[in-house]
């Protein structure tokens, strides 16, 4: 990297994340928030804690249309995929977007399933094509996934498929699986397990047979550096699911070098002077409960909100994440829920001493959290 150009605080940096990302609560109408830029990942419903916390009137998550219907949000596999929220009108262009510009970009999104297809004697790309071209046939109405994936290994040729210790049986295989339900115009039904996928009601044409008519991802690298100011090219690209070798041709053209408490990365030259003036007063007064898979706690420049290792392992276990306690322009600690029938326990853990006034409205934000889950009841447990 050549010599930093800015130097910035990680106080700087979250301010203008926390704020970035929508998180002070003035957008009145959900499909304007800003972290439709990327999608919001979706952990068992959590997507729609994550726009509701962001809302001017918390209430308005009930004008968002379930996903799956004509006007509202679809349920997609889309960056790294996972299960993202999308705007409706946005699910061509994110298909397009992540269509692999070539074998190596392919490989690099199927992750380990590439290797194993590369043993098999089977070409990334034509796999790519292959596999969602069959989804595209054979899954026409609503199936659960089990259903799906047995159709599909039926239409393909047996080197797309490998053993699955999991459920002790040959078929697609997963990440394939998932990564071509996007350009097949397959999206999820909402809060089905297991796992129910339909065709989306506006479908749209698949990808061009020629692997020059790839479209590049210009707009969502483009889109994270907005959203989220700082990256490097593999950290922005582990986001995105690819290599930083297949996005070096989409990274902007005004990166420059700034080095924050630090530690160099790259941000985009248009916006380094609003990251220094981000307001940190602002975000500091700001008290939320964040879902696991938050907009905000996606990026994997993890040292920006948790220097801490212990905590950083604490917020992003391998499995099961618990949610993020934000408050005073940091976060402050992680919560659990607990049902027991109608009524829902939050526990927030937090990692230092709450202030009272922080206390007092993580009663209110945890009275949200009750809502979203349709709890008749919620209890606020912190603990010493």
């Amino acid at each position: 990297m050549p010599g930093a150009v800015a130097a910035l605080t990680r106080a700087q940096l979250r301010a203008h994340r926390i704020l970035g990302t929508g998180l002070a609560r003035t957008t009145a109408a959900p499909d304007q928030l800003p972290v439709w830029e990327l999608g919001i990942q979706d952990r068992d419903g959590s997507s729609r804690l994550a726009i509701a916390t962001r809302l001017a009137d918390p209430a308005a998550i009930g004008s968002v249309d379930e996903p799956g219907g004509t006007g509202g949000p679809v349920l997609l596999w889309s960056l790294r995929g996972a299960p993202h929220l999308h705007r409706r009108a946005d699910a061509a262009r994110f298909a397009a977007a992540l269509w692999p510009a070539d074998d190596v970009d392919a490989a690099a999104r199927l992750s380990g399933d590439a290797g194993r297809l590369h043993s098999d004697g089977a070409d990334p790309l034509q796999a790519y094509r292959v596999v969602s071209g069959a989804m595209r046939q054979v899954i026409t109405a609503a199936t659960v996934k089990g259903a799906a994936s047995a159709a599909v290994t039926a239409a393909i040729p047996a080197r797309y498929s490998g053993f699955c210790r999991g459920c002790g049986s040959v078929h697609v295989r997963e990440m394939l699986f998932r990564v071509a339900a996007l350009p097949a115009a397959i999206g999820l039904v909402p809060g089905t397990k297991p796992v129910v996928l339909e065709p989306l009601s506006h479908q749209y044409p698949p990808p061009p047979a020629g692997r020059s008519g790839a479209q590049r991802l210009d707009d969502l690298v483009t889109g994270y550096y907005r959203l989220y100011g700082t990256g490097t090219a593999a950290e922005v690209a582990t986001h995105l699911g690819t290599s930083a070798k297949s996005i070096r041709e989409s990274m902007p053209a005004d990166l420059v070098t700034v080095a924050v408490d630090g530690t160099r990365t790259l941000a985009s030259a248009a916006i380094v002077d609003r990251l220094a003036g981000a307001d940190i007063e602002a975000a500091t007064g700001l008290v939320r409960l964040l879902p696991p898979a938050d907009p905000l706690l996606q990026p994997r420049d993890r040292a920006v909100l948790a220097p801490d290792h212990a905590a950083q392992k604490e917020l992003w276990p391998i499995l099961g994440s618990p949610g993020a306690v934000l408050a005073g322009g940091e976060i402050a600690g992680s919560w659990r829920t607990r049902a027991s029938g109608r009524s829902l326990t939050v526990t927030v853990t937090p990692w230092r001493k709450l202030a009272k006034d922080e206390r007092t409205a993580l009663q209110s934000e945890a009275e949200l959290v009750g809502t979203i889950r349709g709890a008749a009841r919620t209890q606020l447990v912190v603990t010493d």
